[in-house]
């Protein structure tokens, strides 16, 4: 059975009520879903990688800064993802969880076709960069792969 995108963002959705986040983060993730679920298709890659990614760098909270100048949701460093037009989004601008969505999609479509679909490896890069095209650094593709697969365990169609 196929589902429709606004169908598999419910089910994300309540695959998250599911593993018991606190209220706030659950009420963040589920509004964004639909946009998740849409920029993913859209970029080429998984919306629960894209979920799971949110949850470890920044648990759902759109303003969170790094002390490495990482920005928003997705924890995006203004200088290694630039503009098109090659300038640089200001943090406030990475604030802005829709384009936040968008240009980690972005950032993780392009490690993913670097390292050949290789996803540890597109996961580790994401987080470090080319490092992980050497060695990859597990403990951070621990937490994201131990968010993923306890989504895909609570997926209603899983259950």
């Amino acid at each position: 059975m196929l589902m429709t995108s606004a169908g598999y963002a419910l089910a994300i959705c309540l695959a998250i009520i599911n593993t018991g986040l606190p209220e706030r983060q659950v009420k963040r993730a589920c509004k964004l879903m639909p946009k998740i679920v849409e920029i993913s298709a859209k970029e080429d890659v998984n919306p629960l990688l894209v979920v799971s990614i949110i949850q470890v760098e920044s648990s759902w909270n759109p303003k969170a800064v790094s002390n490495k100048g990482a920005c928003g949701l997705m924890q995006i460093v203004p200088k290694w993802n630039p503009k098109k037009d090659g300038t640089k989004y200001t943090c406030d601008e990475l604030k802005n969880p829709e384009l936040n969505i968008r240009v980690g999609a972005k950032a993780l479509n392009r490690w993913s076709k670097r390292s050949g679909g290789d996803t540890p490896t597109a996961i580790c890069a994401y987080n470090a960069g080319n490092i992980c095209f050497k060695r990859i650094r597990t403990t951070y593709l621990h937490k994201v792969e131990s968010v993923f697969y306890t989504l895909v365990a609570m997926l209603p169609m899983n259950r």
